[in-house]
């Protein structure tokens, strides 16, 4: 099986991605009716924030984005069951989730990704207010200070959606890749890159091929001497294209493996492993 498969969907990206936009544009709005006066817009900001269609809006973009992305995933373990020797096992686990449900998982990410969205207003409104502070002790005309708000607006509201949609997109990936694999017992991964050179950093791409332990996430930064960014696994932080791909059989990996453990990356082979895993 393509591990490819396990990446998170684009086309799902770009679609939470429009409904982020559609924010965006109702920002603008905001700015237009606020003019020049800062306080009135983050007046303005705060009251869309705390509004009831602007969290009607939230649960629902987050929704049409979770949902798409669990069917997705299922359909990923449905093939890995067909290519596998533990297809019976993963057929029922599949099956038994039709029943049960991951709802308890695929709600939490609701919820998570929707109270990132929440603040998004404030969030940007505070960020253009300290980018436009100088401009309003040098007696700047109201036209120019209200071309500013807009401006800065669009810019902020812009960066900040495409990183909530690339990194809440891959958050949810890994969060429903690990929730599948703990219901079957699976306590490793392998932690995958996009593989495309320097857009990869630095370091990501030393993880590239890595068995991690899903109770065991590694800091990768600290791996590489840099300042870190704490404990986390593959997709699961900001702006990051990595995934996931579960390790169900060991006959699947080319040994000796990269392995993640005690905080270090090594060399195993397969009958060391075995006497971890």
């Amino acid at each position: 099986m393509d591990y490819e498969a396990w990446r998170r969907a684009r086309s799902i990206e770009e679609e939470f991605l429009n409904s982020l936009r559609y924010v965006v544009d109702l920002f603008g709005k905001i700015c237009s009716l606020s003019g020049d006066d800062q306080q009135e817009y983050v007046r303005r900001m705060n009251n869309f924030q705390n509004s009831f269609a602007y969290e009607k809006f939230i649960f629902s973009a987050v929704r049409r984005m979770v949902t798409p992305l669990a069917i997705s995933n299922y359909n990923t373990w449905r093939k890995a069951a067909r290519e596998q020797t533990k297809s019976k096992q993963i057929y029922q686990a599949l099956m038994q989730e039709i029943q049960e449900g991951l709802h308890s998982d695929i709600e939490s990410q609701v919820l998570s990704n929707a109270a990132l969205i929440r603040t998004l207003p404030n969030d940007v409104a505070q960020k253009v207010v300290l980018d436009i502070r100088d401009y309003t002790f040098t007696g700047e005309r109201a036209t120019t200070i209200a071309e500013l708000i807009r401006d800065k607006t669009a810019q902020h509201a812009g960066a900040s959606a495409r990183l909530i949609a690339r990194t809440e997109v891959s958050k949810t990936t890994t969060a429903l890749t690990r929730a599948r694999s703990e219901n079957l017992g699976l306590k490793w991964y392998i932690w995958r890159t996009a593989q495309d050179g320097d857009r990869v950093r630095k370091s990501h791409r030393i993880m590239e091929g890595v068995l991690v332990r899903w109770d065991n996430p590694p800091s990768p930064e600290a791996l590489v001497g840099e300042k870190s960014e704490g404990n986390y696994h593959a997709g699961e932080i900001w702006n990051c294209r990595c995934y996931p791909e579960p390790l169900i059989e060991l006959d699947d990996i080319q040994w000796p493996a990269k392995v993640y453990l005690n905080g270090v990356i090594r060399t195993m082979g397969r009958r060391e492993f075995e006497q971890i895993a």
